[in-house]
């Protein structure tokens, strides 16, 4: 069997970090996923606080959230074989697309006719869709430009960088509030995409690669029995999937929060939603570079006890430094 870093960019002597940034491929990956990253959170900040200043209803803005969840519970479901199906660049490059074109209506329709709740549902819809898509093909583009021993590493430096610059586009988007800057960010990703270079892909199954093509529903199926069969995966899966569902609740009213419990405007939902996301970061790099996914079981399970107590405090907290600080801890959980 062929060495799958054979054809890339990089020596043989780099390993880890440096090696991974001496490859060029994987640098306009991790670039590209940056960029798409700091363009979602632009658009959720934007989308959340445009709701909340339109309506003042948080029942409104739990509509806009439960929008996006739907659309990236439902597509999950269908993103892994779609991908396994597809061209990983093409189908990340059309995310891209997709989400650039949605945010730019969006941003023409507020500008020609003035808000409307349907549109804003529906934009979140498409953006969760296609989200749903991004991170499936990104996760099996990555294997193919790295060696199979950096991938723990690459995937912790992605991470950590996403939990940065979403940070950070969060800080931007509640200062500006700004809308139709994350098209661009959606485009400059799919650029970066288009310009990667493959010259090592996965070799095909023997049990794929001869006989009539499966069927879309087939492969669908056999993905859900695998997963459903492994009780260690599936206990991940659901455990994530609550606890995602817990993080959302309360990234979603935050909006709420800053506004009726802080008396803050954007400046303060972003800035409160920039320090939820960074603590990320931590996690995200020291499980990418040390040992303890051997013991992943304990380490997610002890990150979300903690979280409980953190929240309460938050709720607890009608002053800033205080709400923080424990926004900061909350968000902090492994990668």
């Amino acid at each position: 069997m062929a060495d799958p870093s054979e054809g890339k960019d990089i020596s043989p002597t780099d390993a880890g970090r440096p090696g991974l940034f001496r490859n060029r491929s994987f640098v306009r990956l991790f670039s590209a996923d940056a960029t798409s990253i700091g363009g979602q959170s632009l658009g959720t900040v934007a989308l959340t606080w445009l709701v909340f200043s339109a309506t003042h209803s948080a029942a409104d803005v739990a509509y806009v959230a439960l929008s996006n969840m739907v659309a990236v519970i439902a597509f999950s479901l269908f993103a892994g074989t779609l991908v396994d199906r597809s061209d990983r660049r093409r189908m990340m490059i059309y995310s891209d697309a997709f989400r650039a074109a949605a945010i730019a209506v969006l941003a023409l329709e507020l500008y020609l006719a003035g808000f409307s709740l349907p549109l804003v549902l529906a934009v979140s819809f498409v953006l969760g869709t296609f989200t749903a898509v991004f991170y499936p093909a990104e996760r099996s583009l990555l294997p193919t430009l790295i060696r199979s021993e950096e991938v723990a590493d690459a995937n912790g430096l992605i991470l950590t960088a996403n939990s940065v610059f979403q940070a950070a586009a969060n800080g931007v988007g509640g200062a500006l509030v700004a809308l139709g800057l994350n098209t661009a960010t959606f485009t400059v990703s799919a650029l970066l995409i288009a310009s990667i270079t493959i010259r090592a892909s996965p070799k095909p199954q023997p049990s794929l690669a001869a006989g009539p093509r499966r069927s879309f529903l087939a492969d669908t199926k056999e993905g859900v029995s695998y997963l459903l069969g492994w009780r260690g995966l599936l206990y991940l899966t659901l455990s994530g999937g609550l606890s995602n569902l817990f993080l959302t609740m309360v990234s979603t009213f935050v909006v709420v929060y800053a506004a009726d419990v802080l008396h803050g405007g954007a400046e303060v939902y972003g800035l409160l939603l920039a320090l939820f996301t960074l603590g990320f970061a931590p996690g995200a790099l020291i499980v990418g570079r040390t040992r303890a996914v051997e013991r992943a079981g304990w380490v997610w399970s002890l990150s979300m006890l903690a979280m409980g107590p953190t929240v309460l405090l938050l709720a607890l907290s009608p002053d800033l430094a205080a709400a923080a600080a424990s926004i900061l801890v909350t968000g902090t959980r492994p990668g």
